[in-house]
């Protein structure tokens, strides 16, 4: 037994929690092997961590299944909770403004972790709308980072690339072809992540149909007729439809929620059916950016330019006159914060790009961006 063979002590509430986890998250191998393979596997845990004559406990299967997934099932711990009751600063970080985004969010991941949510569906399902270069696809890369520990740590498929009806079988697979698809495959190694799907109105309408089941009852079938869990997983569509209405009803100083209700009920009825929009938590509007947004987003870009320099040994400092001088040239309501993006990268980037490969500057000197976009090197004081 597996008792006799690593010489512990097998707890009821270790046998129970297996058994549940393994039901829940270990589908590819089938009850009961699934929660006997949980068990062998705590037991050498629990014999490794506190030696022979231990109890197993249902803390080390939980780990084993962590381990094995990487989906959270233990008890959330004390610095945890901290991150998690401080989502939404965290996320204000790197997203501006968009509170209620931000929020929503939030919350999803905290309804999650406390257990509190349908287990048949996704950790949640939302629909970003709104323009081009507002936050949309930050706040998922954002979110990544955050509680994942890295912003690439989630599954993104551009929609524009499934515009036709036979483009399904690169998502799920096909029969015959045991490599599967990008997605359901994707999600079967990663259970437990962000899938962005970024302008889902260019998707072909048979495609966005698969994501009716997914969405209600968090499963979908691949190409191979495997069965993927997407239960463990925050599922984000973004979409540039609607767009002309939003800037012009922000412009008019709409709220938000009353935009909201009119894309639902006027404004999207061409571009997605009914019971697609229904099958959202939350349909979420970002707003256009103003110029004080541009000018923090400026800030927090200038930042990361500064950061990428420390880490080759320099100083690094933006005098605030260059800093605001790049959000008024880089501000445009219609394309949001890509232009200054570019922008950052003709006027700072080249000319720092410059400074380097001359070796004008050397490691522990200050470099300044002037206010006029020049840049000035303040060599370090002698040792």
């Amino acid at each position: 037994s597996i008792e006799y063979v690593n010489k512990v002590f097998l707890s009821y509430g270790a046998l129970e929690k297996a058994t549940t986890l393994a039901m829940r998250y270990l589908r590819d191998v089938a009850p009961p092997e699934n929660a006997l393979d949980v068990v062998r596997e705590a037991a050498v845990l629990a014999r490794k961590a506190r030696g022979e004559r231990t109890f197993v406990t249902a803390e080390d299967v939980a780990k084993v299944v962590h381990d094995k997934t990487n989906i959270p099932v233990e008890s959330v711990t004390g610095g945890e909770t901290e991150k998690l009751l401080d989502m939404e600063n965290r996320l204000h970080g790197r997203v501006i403004g968009q509170d209620e985004a931000v929020t929503a969010v939030s919350q999803a991941f905290r309804r999650a972790r406390a257990d509190l949510r349908e287990g048949k569906r996704p950790i949640a399902n939302f629909l970003f709308l709104g323009p081009t270069g507002v936050g949309k696809t930050e706040l998922a890369k954002a979110l990544a980072a955050e509680y994942f520990g890295d912003e690439n740590r989630m599954i993104r498929l551009d929609m524009s690339e499934y515009q036709d009806a036979t483009s399904i079988h690169r998502m799920i697979g096909q029969a015959g072809d045991q490599r599967g698809g990008l997605l359901t495959e994707a999600v079967r190694h990663a259970p437990f992540s962000i899938v962005l799907l970024d302008e889902v109105e260019k998707a072909h309408p048979d495609i966005l149909n698969l994501f009716l089941q997914v969405m209600d009852d968090g499963r979908l079938t691949d190409g191979v007729g495997r069965t993927v869990d997407f239960t463990n997983a925050v599922v984000i569509m973004t979409s540039n439809a609607g767009t002309s209405f939003i800037q012009a009803e922000v412009t008019n100083g709409t709220p938000l929620d009353v935009i909201r209700t009119a894309l639902l009920e006027r404004e999207l009825k061409g571009i997605f059916r009914p019971e697609f929009l229904n099958r959202f938590d939350g349909t979420i509007v970002f707003r256009p950016l103003t110029m004080d947004d541009m000018t923090q987003i400026a800030h927090l870009q200038i930042h990361a330019v500064g950061a990428r320099l420390e880490a080759k040994g320099f100083m690094f400092h933006a005098e605030d006159e260059a800093v605001e001088a790049l959000a008024k040239d880089g501000y445009d309501p219609m394309f949001g914060a890509r232009p200054l993006r570019r922008l950052i990268q003709e006027r700072v980037d080249n000319a720092l790009a410059d400074v380097l490969l001359r070796h004008q500057a050397e490691r522990g000197d200050t470099i300044v961006l002037k206010a006029d976009m020049t840049v000035e090197i303040r060599k370090a004081d002698a040792v």
